[in-house]
């Protein structure tokens, strides 16, 4: 996959193309459908097949005060992106000036004249421009009057609602990493580096891998059985997010005890894939008292990956 933001391009240089536009924070199911409906086309069509997305979010732009938590960071989308079949990903920077741009000029300028759109994929909901007025409707009528189809296509549901970004925030948050999973078409997911920590864990009898990473949105504080991605290779995990009550620490940290696993982790990447929440994490009166509660997380998560290997959550 090609990547390049938008003011890169010279007008033509990717030939025609078969284009979708959209935020695709979390690239969920729904988004999964459209990107796979393009690469169809594409294939058809034999030709490339593009995706458009805004950088940073509208919304952080827009209305900051409302603090958006993004699923996960602009690269790891780009992961996806790459994974669901897209052949040129292109970014645009997403400023107030941006927004004020009616939507007749932008897709003039952009999908007719830089891009040389044949046909157009988005979302049940898509909207964009001055007051939001690039509509369905109002691209439809411009792909007549520019030579482009537009394909508008139904939501992807879950329990009768339609899978949003949104909706998936809301579920991490409040740590539902089970109806996540769902909605994502795999579990939610964190990436980052392992860091050294204070030693705690090891001199508990439970030395974790501590994860430092540059997400935003975290699963509600409490213990976790996940997948965790090390050089490849999946370890079934116990995980903790919180502050330790016990030993009366402030800083939130993302902990990792990876079963049946000795080594030495500093530094590398890990990937931690959220299967199950265990419980909340509790304030315990002394470290014998965590320790006990510690194992019968594990025993949970054996239990876990001995009826679902931790190869087959990853898909």
């Amino acid at each position: 996959m090609k990547q390049y933001r938008l003011e890169e391009l010279a007008p033509g240089a990717l030939g025609p193309t078969l284009l979708t536009i959209g935020n695709f924070d979390g690239v969920h199911r729904g988004h999964q459908y459209i990107l796979a409906q393009l690469r169809a086309a594409a294939d058809k069509q034999h030709l490339p097949a593009v995706a458009l997305t805004f950088e940073p979010h509208p919304i952080k732009v827009l209305y900051p005060q409302k603090n958006l938590e993004m699923i996960m960071p602009f690269a790891e989308r780009a992961r996806l992106f790459d994974r669901y079949g897209i052949d040129v990903l292109l970014t645009v920077r997403f400023t107030p000036e941006l927004a004020q741009t009616p939507a007749d000029e932008w897709v003039r300028a952009v999908l007719v004249e830089l891009l040389t759109v044949k046909m157009l994929y988005i979302g049940y909901d898509f909207s964009f421009g001055r007051g939001r007025d690039g509509d369905a409707l109002h691209l439809k009528r411009l792909g007549q009057k520019y030579g482009f189809l537009v394909h508008q296509l139904p939501p992807e549901e879950e329990d009768g609602k339609p899978i949003s970004s949104s909706r998936i925030r809301r579920l991490v948050a409040a740590g539902e990493v089970q109806k996540v999973e769902k909605l994502l078409g795999r579990p939610f997911h964190l990436r980052g580096e392992i860091v050294p920590g204070d030693g705690r864990g090891r001199g508990l009898g439970f030395p974790t891998a501590n994860l430092r990473t540059e997400w935003e949105l975290l699963p509600h504080i409490g213990v976790y059985a996940a997948v965790a991605v090390v050089d490849g290779v999946p370890h079934p995990a116990a995980v903790n997010i919180g502050k330790n009550p016990t030993f009366n620490l402030e800083e939130l940290r993302i902990e990792a005890y990876l079963l049946d696993f000795s080594g030495d982790l500093h530094g590398k990447e890990m990937a931690l894939y959220f299967v199950n929440r265990l419980r909340d994490e509790i304030k315990f009166d002394s470290a014998a008292q965590l320790v006990e509660e510690m194992e019968k997380d594990i025993i949970k998560t054996r239990r876990l990956f001995d009826e679902k290997p931790p190869q087959t959550w990853l898909r």
